[in-house]
């Protein structure tokens, strides 16, 4: 168990830590979500068969791993989450992403240098500001919300030699498919090799698709 992973996840998420007081969820409470499902948490690795599109080289692990909106509502609705937050979450599209730094200097995690497209249009994830306004319109419980974030990627981390981070990435419904190029800054000073990774055409699975 990667800890010191798991710290600078938790010092990354600033909607989580605000509230100290609530519980938080453990690595271990998180791995098993469903039948058939996997999602990925900071502090442990993946192996292979990976269960999802990758990258794999000398120097990074990347996997990303599509989930369908029943999927989604069946682990927050068993964690507590109130059937009107269910219903914005299953609007959504919800990729875990899983990240491995497999080189010898620091990578830099850091969404904002991600682009992504859906039908040559440039794509944005719904990040922390979209969702504290829906949580804010609909009220919804601080213990939930807490919960949510901590199930994120976080947008910033610069991973150490062999520490693994993962989380959700979340897109609009509308998507169907998309590209994602991924650039990760490497060394201490960002001054580094580029490490640049490309998906294609991935795949926003809804219901229908899994009739």
């Amino acid at each position: 168990m990667h800890t010191q992973t798991c710290a600078k996840y938790y010092a990354a998420n600033n909607n989580f830590m605000r509230n100290p007081r609530q519980p938080r969820l453990t690595a271990r409470f998180l791995i098993p979500l469903l039948f058939g499902m996997q999602t990925v948490v900071p502090c442990y690795a993946i192996e292979k068969p990976y269960p999802g599109p990758y990258f794999e080289n000398a120097q990074l692990l990347m996997i990303l791993i599509p989930h369908t909106p029943e999927q989604m509502a069946a682990f927050y609705e068993a964690r507590g989450f109130p059937k009107n937050a269910i219903e914005l979450i299953t609007e959504t599209c919800f990729i875990t992403v899983h990240i491995e730094n497999k080189g010898r200097q620091v990578t830099w995690l850091d969404t904002a240098n991600w682009r992504l497209i859906s039908n040559n249009r440039a794509l944005a994830i719904l990040g922390t500001d979209y969702w504290n306004r829906k949580w804010e319109e609909i009220d919804l419980p601080q213990a939930n919300r807490s919960t949510f974030y901590w199930t994120q990627l976080p947008a910033v981390v610069d991973l150490q030699p062999d520490e693994p981070v993962g989380g959700n990435i979340v897109l609009p419904g509308t998507v169907r498919d998309f590209h994602l190029e991924a650039n990760f800054m490497t060394g201490r000073d960002q001054r580094g090799e580029k490490i640049q990774v490309n998906f294609e055409r991935v795949a926003c699975p809804r219901q229908a698709d899994s009739q």
